[in-house]
Order: C-alpha cells, then structure tokens, then sequence
C-alpha cells in the first residue's frame, strides 16, 4: 500500500502542478487581458478561449490535490456520533460510492477524449482553438479521481484509516463542518 500511496501522491503533484500553471495563466492572462483592454479598447484575441480551457484544466487536474490534502468541505455531525470502526465503514463506503459516481463519468468522457482526439477537434470563436487535449486532460483527471477515491475507500474498509504510513501533504487544510 506504500508504494501505491506514494505513486499517487506523485501523480496528484504532477497533475496539480500542471493545474497550478493553468491557475497563473487564468490570473496573469485575464489580468493582462483587462489592462490591454482598458489601454486599446479591444481584447487580446483568444485569452477568453483559453481561459474556458484552462478552467477545466484547473478543476480536473486539481481535484487529486485537493483530495490529498484533505482540502474539501464535508459535514460531519452524524458521523462524529460514530463509533472509530463504524464511522470508517461508513466513510469508506461513501468514498466507494463517490468513486463508482466517478467511473460513471470517467467512460463517457474517455470515449468522447478517444474520438475528439482522433478527429483533432477544434472549436471556434475568435480564433480557432484545439480542444481535442482538454477532452484527453478531463478523462484523465476523472480516472484518477476514481482511482484515488477507490483507494481511499479500500484503505478505510480494511486498515479504519489510510494506509500505515501514507503519505501526507503536509498542509492538511481539513476544514469539517
């Protein structure tokens, strides 16, 4: 379970990465978009495109940190009444749950990447823009989510908590409610 642990934690770093890239473009892009059309009176042609692209890349890409770190909002107050053991089953098959949600949207997304991809799909606005690779990008984040989250669910099913010796972020921004 080692061994598993730290490769996902290295895939959901490099994703994340490529997500935090995607982030800088969003703000220093649309930033220098606003200044550009303050100054000339027209926009910079194809930042809002990218933009739209980016914020998938951000959001599929940057969903495996933000479930390492424990950084989504959850209400707790029926499983806090839980027993330790109970309330790992419980969460575990959420998360088993969760992840089969997950799976259920990761098919139809990987066909549809498999055929934009083959076609090379474009979309157009003010300028042409290939989509064909967030299409591959938001397939990709939702296998990884389902994988993460089957994990997640497997480890509390059988240890009651992540696996011995997981890896942690570090910075857990765990925020219960």
């Amino acid at each position: 379970m080692q061994i598993l642990n730290r490769f996902l934690n290295f895939v959901s770093d490099v994703l994340g990465a490529i997500a935090m890239l995607f982030l800088a473009f969003l703000m220093f892009g649309t930033t220098f978009d606003v200044v550009v059309r303050a100054i000339t009176g027209s926009p910079i042609t194809g930042v809002f495109e990218f933009t739209e692209l980016a914020l998938v890349m951000v959001v599929f890409l940057g969903a495996g940190w933000a479930h390492r770190g424990d950084a989504h909002i959850r209400v707790t107050i029926l499983t806090d009444k839980l027993s330790s053991a109970t309330r790992a089953r419980v969460v575990a098959l959420a998360w088993g749950i969760g992840a089969l949600g997950v799976l259920i949207l990761a098919i139809p997304a990987t066909n549809e990447a498999i055929y934009s991809v083959s076609i090379r799909e474009y979309r157009w606005g003010y300028v042409k823009i290939p989509i064909w690779w967030t299409k591959a990008s938001l397939a990709t984040g939702l296998w990884f989510a389902f994988i993460q989250m089957a994990v997640q669910s497997v480890q509390l099913f059988l240890f009651g908590e992540p696996a011995p010796n997981a890896a942690k972020t570090g910075t857990n921004r765990r925020q219960d409610l």
